[in-house]
């Protein structure tokens, strides 16, 4: 993978580890997402819920699906393992720094957020 990503992402309460980064927030809270590079995007994807966490939750997909209706930059989806997962992208195509960083923070914090939602804890 291309490091280019890593100095456009580069910013407050950013740290690297590999090919994730970890985003801290005032609060106290922080949640990890992965970078994942293609020719014409990047590709930011976090674990929201483990399915260990909400294996009893019955109304988990429709839970998901109506969080994404209200949900903008960022889509949720509950994989075949169980676990709830976030995305959302940005073109490389005249891609900033500042515009990176946002969808890096965005990804993280609504995240973040629907961990809360789903299981009132932090997990990471």
């Amino acid at each position: 993978m291309s490091s280019n990503w890593r100095l456009l992402c580069a910013g407050p309460q950013i740290q690297f580890d590999g090919d994730d980064v970890v985003v801290s927030f005032e609060n106290g809270r922080k949640h990890r997402v992965r970078i994942c590079e293609t020719e014409t995007a990047i590709e930011v994807h976090a674990v929201v819920v483990r399915a260990a966490s909400i294996r009893e939750m019955k109304d988990l997909p429709l839970r998901v699906w109506l969080h994404n209706r209200a949900a903008q930059l960022v889509s949720f989806r509950v994989d075949a393992r169980g676990l709830v997962r976030a995305q959302g992208w940005v073109p490389k195509a005249g891609l900033t720094s500042k515009e990176l960083q946002y969808v890096v923070r965005r990804v993280a914090a609504e995240s973040d957020r629907f961990e809360f939602i789903l299981t009132g804890k932090d997990f990471r």
